[in-house]
């Protein structure tokens, strides 16, 4: 098969030893991320050109021009350094792919993939043969075999072209009815915003009812992908409970000794009224009730019903069983993938959650140079930000619904800080300190 093609570049640390702080080091130039574009352009013409011979009238033009936003948005991420550039991981996917696709001759050719700077475990069929994993996949998931079934499952989704069904459901079904829905409350006597929201909702919950039903045909079609294969069938599942573990980032488990041990500086001693926190405990937020259900309009079903779908289809699957550990290959790469955290973060301009994740590492070792070193990097974004009064965009405001005890006492702490505390901070360990 052809070689998978993954992205503009990843990141090298090299030790440096008299700053004892890792570097890190962005391999792809300029020049680099141009030809990648150019190859990336030849073949979207190429697949205007497939979409063109398939399909006419109205749907031809509605996928077009659906996926001239897709690839104008696509290359621009690939021109400004979202995706990574590591072979140790394009080589994993490599094998993957090359063994589901000779057990599976219905696997189309030329797919390519990409591995984005994107921290939660997740991947992504864009529907034209490209794919996006995310960095997160290769740190949260145990071993190579549920890495392989993430990617059967995007697989079925392309085998199913569910992204041209979406395309044109969204441009014809939907909108033809939201035009007679709309006709309907004009001719309403009375209460017309009452019946108008109405009907906003349910083509909101039809909407993401046919979503979520993609999600189950591909769990099922990748499943039978991924089960003719020689990886342990068990591990499918397994995949899915990672990712119902990991659905999202919700940071927790720094302590609060980590915040003196980190903070209490030569030049700045700590302060416990850093840790104070408004107490949220009297809100009532059982009073507000949502317009709109969030768990119907979910594109995705919750991962929880995914497992039990799949295990009410192919009841070889209803055992449980402890997942494998992973290979040194693939333990490797989860080591690769947690150490570019911060580096990642940087280009994300999460900057708050990066000093979060630094200071979890330093809680288990506060010698650390690596993490010492993205500190510092840290405070001086924030530093910046909050000099300009932008801090709002790279650090949380709290949320008491959403996040942790822990993430919550984390951003308490950043917002208690003054400016000065913070540049004295990003001082001490920009030092090396």
């Amino acid at each position: 098969m052809k070689p998978i093609l993954v992205t503009i570049s990843f990141v090298l640390f090299s030790f440096v030893l008299f700053a004892q702080v890792y570097i890190p080091v962005d391999t792809a130039n300029q020049a680099t991320r141009l030809q990648i574009s150019k190859e990336y352009l030849k073949n979207t013409k190429l697949f205007k050109n497939q979409v063109k011979s398939e399909y006419n009238g109205s749907e031809q033009t509605n996928i077009l021009n659906h996926y001239e936003k897709v690839h104008k948005q696509f290359n621009e991420d690939l021109l400004n350094g979202a995706y990574l550039n590591d072979k140790r991981f394009s080589n994993m996917v490599d094998r993957i792919v090359v063994e589901l696709k000779s057990k599976n001759k219905d696997i189309p050719e030329n797919m390519q993939f990409f591995i984005s700077k994107d921290l939660n475990l997740n991947a992504s069929s864009l529907g034209d043969n490209y794919f996006v994993i995310n960095l997160g996949t290769f740190y949260y998931l145990q071993n190579e075999e549920q890495l392989a079934s993430i990617i059967a499952h995007e697989i079925g989704h392309l085998i199913l072209r569910h992204s041209y069904k979406s395309v044109l459901r969204y441009n014809s079904t939907l909108a033809e009815e939201a035009k007679r829905q709309t006709k309907e409350v004009k001719r309403e006597k009375s209460n017309k915003s009452e019946k108008a929201w109405n009907k906003l909702k349910q083509i909101l919950y039809d909407e993401s009812s046919f979503n979520r039903r993609q999600e189950y045909e591909s769990d099922s079609i990748g499943y039978v992908l991924f089960k003719n294969t020689s990886y342990n069938r068990t591990n499918f599942v397994n995949a899915l409970e990672m990712m119902d573990l990991y659905d999202s980032i919700k940071p927790m488990g720094l302590k609060y000794e980590t915040y003196k041990h980190v903070f209490d500086l030569p030049a700045q001693p700590y302060k416990e009224e850093w840790l104070k926190r408004e107490d949220f405990k009297s809100y009532d937020y059982s009073k507000y009730k949502e317009r709109i259900n969030e768990d119907s309009i979910d594109t995705h079903p919750k991962t929880k019903e995914r497992i039990a779908n799949i295990k009410r289809i192919f009841p070889e699957l209803a055992d449980e069983v402890q997942p494998a550990q992973g290979s040194v290959v693939f333990d490797s790469l989860r080591s690769l993938a947690k150490a570019s955290q911060p580096f990642c973060l940087d280009y994300q301009e999460e900057y708050g959650f990066g000093v979060y994740i630094c200071l979890l590492r330093l809680q288990d070792n506060e010698k650390d140079p690596f993490y010492r070193y993205w500190l510092g990097a840290f405070f001086s974004k924030i530093y910046d930000a909050r000099k300009r009064y932008t801090l709002n965009r790279y650090l949380d405001r709290i949320d008491p619904k959403e996040q942790s005890e822990s993430y919550q006492q984390f951003l308490s702490f950043m917002w208690n800080l003054s400016l000065n505390e913070i540049k004295n901070i990003k001082e001490y360990y920009k030092a090396g300190s």
